[in-house]
């Protein structure tokens, strides 16, 4: 029975990561992306307000609207000590749009996107709850887990106390407002640069079934950043550009519903750079690549030392390291401070894509990888960051000045093991959608 105890322990605390992030994203909510998977150096296009602001610099003169809706279903799931979980709940509202205008070798532009849709979660145990996850994923404060312990709803394992958690739900999203322009400084040079205004909010719910809830967790934040890039090459052959997007760091209120107190949080969406290649033919076929690179990994801010006052050890408990200071003396202590993205990597993305023009119809498709962000021993088990592969195909069809576009995506995750197979996670996931854009004048 001990050898069993101790084996779950680390289980759980290989497992353990922080509970900001308790859902899992990075689908581009833009059809024309959902076709090709690659659209870093699109050029003569509405579309690019989203990726290549400075192609709107080779639009013909005219004001230009894009809206567009997708939605996205997905299995996420896990297996972890002898048990698991599995959430279907998808993000049913992922929306764009975008309006620019374009005179002379200039053009402006405002763009408004969820760069990961709405989601929602949803895990359910009616059958003994989920208390080890709940423990680690939901990082319960010692005044809920006290209120927890008063009601009877707390579970020993060892030497830890886990809350008694049947059901975890929730939902957050990312709503980016850009504004910028482009300028064309020769047929084949041209720049942009602009800011974004980002919004960020979440909610949290946790509780017993039949019990009531028990944890009630309300986000909300705003930040600014900006953009720039250049294009080089000509728009009806061959260009190569360049983007990069400055950090969010969006500021705000974490509120404490069930238990009436609010702190100040932050929320922060990584700077990035995205360089893209277009190859037009004579035949009006588009070949596109591009890739991106995340700066997510391994920033750490404040102090060091570990005789800080706050000073904390990462996914560990001071009172377990106390009652068991021999066996974790092994194990690296995380100094304290404002430090972001403990044993996370740069995320980078590759994507390829195709276009072929027949009589008005634009058939695209293409294929896209994403490289894991978070270590395995960082992972949540609610929330697994995994290798991803996608293959998207669909059609845009033009009539005089209106663009109709509709696509279809399917995401494939590698799953991740760690601890000798002892832990186990996955997902999939499928996004549809369409969009129209036209010139209206």
């Amino acid at each position: 029975m001990k050898k069993f105890t101790v084996k779950i322990l680390l289980v759980a605390i290989m497992a353990a990561c922080g509970a900001d992030a308790l859902l899992a994203g990075g689908i581009n909510p833009s059809v024309s992306y959902t076709r090709t998977q690659s659209r870093a150096a699109v050029v003569a296009s509405i579309d690019a307000a989203y990726f290549n602001p400075v192609g709107l610099a080779w639009l013909k003169d005219g004001l230009y609207i894009d809206v567009g809706y997708q939605l996205m279903t997905k299995t996420t799931a896990y297996e972890m000590a002898f048990s698991g979980g599995e959430d279907n709940e998808g993000s049913w509202f992922m929306p764009n749009a975008a309006v620019a205008y374009k005179t002379g070798k200039g053009a402006f532009f405002i763009s408004l996107n969820m760069p990961e849709g709405l989601e929602s979660m949803e895990y359910r145990r009616p059958l003994g709850g989920m208390p080890l996850i709940s423990y680690f994923a939901l990082d319960l404060d010692p005044i809920q887990m006290a209120a927890l312990g008063n009601a009877g709803l707390t579970v020993s394992l060892g030497p830890l106390t886990l809350p008694g958690i049947a059901y975890v739900t929730g939902r957050r999203y990312w709503l980016q407002g850009r504004l910028g322009g482009a300028f064309a400084l020769t047929d084949s040079v041209a720049l942009t640069g602009g800011i974004s205004c980002s919004y960020y909010d979440s909610f949290r719910s946790a509780g017993v079934l039949k019990g009531g809830t028990i944890d009630k967790i309300e986000k909300s934040a705003l930040g600014w950043s900006g953009f720039a890039g250049v294009m080089v090459g000509k728009p009806d052959g061959f260009v190569v550009t360049a983007l990069y997007s400055t950090e969010v760091i969006a500021r705000g209120k974490e509120k404490n519903v069930k238990y009436n107190y609010t702190q100040i949080m932050e929320q922060r969406y990584p700077d990035s750079l995205m360089i893209g290649v277009n190859i037009m033919t004579r035949s009006k076929a588009s070949f596109q690549l591009s890739y991106q690179v995340d700066f997510t990994g391994e920033r750490n801010y404040g102090t060091r030392n570990i005789l800080a006052r706050d000073h904390e050890a990462g996914f560990l408990d001071w009172a377990l390291i106390a009652r068991s200071a021999s066996a974790w003396s092994a194990l690296p202590l995380i100094a304290a401070g404002n430090a972001q993205n403990y044993k996370h990597r740069n995320r980078h993305s590759f994507g390829i894509g195709m276009e072929l023009e027949f009589s008005g119809f634009v058939p695209g498709t293409g294929l896209s990888i994403s490289t894991q962000e978070k270590y395995p021993r960082a992972q949540n088990p609610l929330e697994p960051d995994l290798f991803r592969i996608g293959y998207g195909a669909g059609l845009k069809a033009k009539s005089g000045g209106v663009v109709i576009e509709t696509g279809a995506a399917y995401y494939f995750y590698i799953t991740d093991r760690m601890l000798f197979n002892s832990i186990k996670l996955n997902r999939t996931a499928w996004t549809w959608g369409a969009s129209v854009s036209m010139k209206v004048m």
